[in-house]
C-alpha cells in the first residue's frame, strides 16, 4: 500500500540518519588518553626517585664526627669589683633619719581656688554623663521588652534594639509578618536561603485558570528526547545541539508541535568545582524544520531525569604529581649542593638552608596555580539527553488542527 511503504521509507531513512550520526561521532581522541597515562607514569616515575634519591642522601652519608673537646667554659671566672660606696644602701638608722629630716612638701603646699573648682566642674560633669548613659540604656531595655520582633539572643546590641524600637513607632507589622510566616531567621545555609527564595517568590492567592486548544499547546513536564551533536569539554565555554529523534505531539490530539528533526540549541556551564562529575547544560531555543522557533529556557537531563549529564573526569593528576616531582628533585639539590655532613654549623648550612627557604616559597607559589587546576568533564557527541518543558509551549499560531481533531 502506498502509505505503509511510506511509512517504510520514513523510518529506513531514520534509522540511516541515526547510524551516520553514530559513524560520524567525534568521540574524545584516545591518543589524548595515552598522553595523559603516559605523564602520570612519568610523573610518579620521577616522584619515586627523587624520594629514593633524598633518602639515599640523608642515609648515604657518613655520620657526623663526635668531638670530644669540651665546651669552652671558663671556669676560673674573675672576681666582681666591689660596690661603689655612694651606691650602697643607707643603714636602717641613716635612712629613718634622712626620712625625719625632709620637709613635707605636700602638707605645706597651697591648693589653688582654680584648680579645685575646675575639679568640681569636671566631677560634675562626670556624674551628668552617667546619669544620662543610665538613662539611655534604661529607655533602650524598655524597648526591647515591648518590641514583638527583637531577637533576645542578640539583647545587647544597641543597634538592633533601637531598630526595633523604631518599628514599633511605626506600627508596621510587614517584619513581623514574614518572621511569623518563615519561622524567624534560622540558619544561614545555602539550603535554608534557597528554601526562602522559592518561599518568597509569590506567596499570594493563585486563581484557577483553564488552558484552551490543548492540541497546540505542551504543558510543563512534558519530555523531550534527543541526541546531542557536539562533544563536550568543560576547559572553556561553548554551546551545543540536541537534535530530537521522535515526534512531540501536543496535550490533545495528534499534531506534532516539535517534529524529528527539531534542533534545540544549549550552552553547557563551563565553571566546574572539585569533586563535580556531571555538567550542567541550559537548553535556549528550539529550531523546526519548517523555520518555527519558541524559546524553551529548560534544563537538560539524562534519560533518568536527573539535572546536567554525566561525562569522563579528567583531575590533572598526572600534571600536579609532575610538577610537584621536579620540584622536589630541585629543592633537595639545591639545599645538599656543596654542604659538609659532619658540620652543622658552618656558613655553607646557613647559607644552604637560606637557598633552601627562598626556593621553597617560589615553589609552593608556583605549585598552587597547578593544585587549583579545576577537573574537566568530557561528554561524547550522540549522548541521549532529555529536556523537561518547564513552562507553557503555545503553537497556536503555527498549528492546524484537522477537521476529525477539531
Amino acid at each position: 500500500m502506498p502509505g505503509s511503504e511510506g511509512l517504510h521509507n520514513a523510518n529506513t531513512e531514520r534509522q540511516r540518519a541515526a547510524e551516520h550520526l553514530r559513524r560520524t561521532s567525534l568521540a574524545a581522541d584516545p591518543t589524548r588518553g595515552r598522553r595523559n597515562t603516559i605523564f602520570t607514569a612519568v610523573g610518579v616515575a620521577v616522584l619515586v626517585l627523587s624520594a629514593g634519591a633524598f633518602w639515599a642522601m640523608r642515609h648515604g652519608s657518613d655520620a657526623p664526627a663526635s668531638f670530644s673537646e669540651k665546651p669552652k667554659i671558663d671556669e676560673n671566672p674573675g672576681k666582681v669589683a666591689p660596690l661603689d660606696p655612694s651606691r650602697q644602701p643607707l643603714p636602717a638608722s641613716m635612712a629613718s633619719a634622712a626620712s625625719a629630716a625632709s620637709p613635707a612638701v605636700t602638707g605645706s603646699t597651697p591648693v589653688d581656688p582654680d584648680e579645685a573648682r575646675r575639679a568640681a566642674q569636671r566631677q560634675q560633669q562626670g556624674a551628668a554623663e552617667a546619669a544620662r548613659k543610665e538613662q539611655k540604656e534604661e529607655a533602650l531595655r524598655q524597648a526591647r521588652l515591648h518590641s514583638d520582633v527583637f531577637d533576645g539572643e542578640s539583647a545587647g546590641e544597641d543597634s538592633t534594639a533601637a531598630t526595633a524600637s523604631n518599628d514599633e513607632d511605626k506600627g508596621d507589622g510587614s517584619a513581623i509578618n514574614g518572621r511569623r510566616r518563615h519561622g524567624g531567621d534560622g540558619p544561614n545555609d545555602p539550603n535554608t536561603a534557597f528554601a526562602r527564595v522559592v518561599a518568597d517568590a509569590d506567596d499570594s492567592a493563585q486563581k484557577a485558570q483553564k488552558i484552551d486548544n490543548l492540541q497546540c499547546k505542551i504543558l510543563p513536564g512534558r519530555i523531550l528526547e534527543g541526541k546531542m551533536q557536539q562533544r563536550i569539554i568543560s576547559d572553556l565555554p561553548g554551546s551545543i545541539t540536541i537534535l530530537l529523534d521522535r515526534d512531540t505531539f501536543g496535550e490533545q490530539g495528534r499534531i506534532p508541535l516539535m517534529p524529528w528533526g527539531t534542533v534545540i540549541t544549549g550552552k553547557p556551564n563551563s565553571v566546574v568545582r572539585k569533586g563535580q562529575e556531571r555538567v550542567f547544560i541550559a537548553s535556549a531555543t528550539a529550531y523546526r524544520p519548517d523555520g518555527v522557533n519558541i524559546h524553551i529556557d529548560s534544563p537538560v537531563a539524562d534519560q533518568l531525569g536527573s539535572a546536567g549529564i554525566d561525562g569522563e573526569v579528567d583531575n590533572h593528576v598526572g600534571q600536579i604529581l609532575g610538577m610537584s616531582a621536579a620540584l622536589s628533585l630541585l629543592g633537595a639539590g639545591a639545599s645538599t649542593y656543596g654542604a659538609s655532613s659532619s658540620d652543622g654549623n658552618n656558613s655553607i648550612a646557613t647559607y644552604r638552608q637560606g637557598v633552601q627557604s627562598s626556593f621553597a616559597q617560589s615553589s609552593s607559589q608556583l605549585l598552587e596555580g597547578y593544585v587549583n587546576i579545576p577537573p574537566t568533564i568530557k561528554a561524547d557527541q550522540g549522548t541521549r539527553v532529555r529536556i523537561q518543558v518547564e513552562r507553557v509551549l503555545d503553537f497556536s499560531d503555527y498549528c492546524k488542527p484537522t477537521d476529525d481533531e477539531e
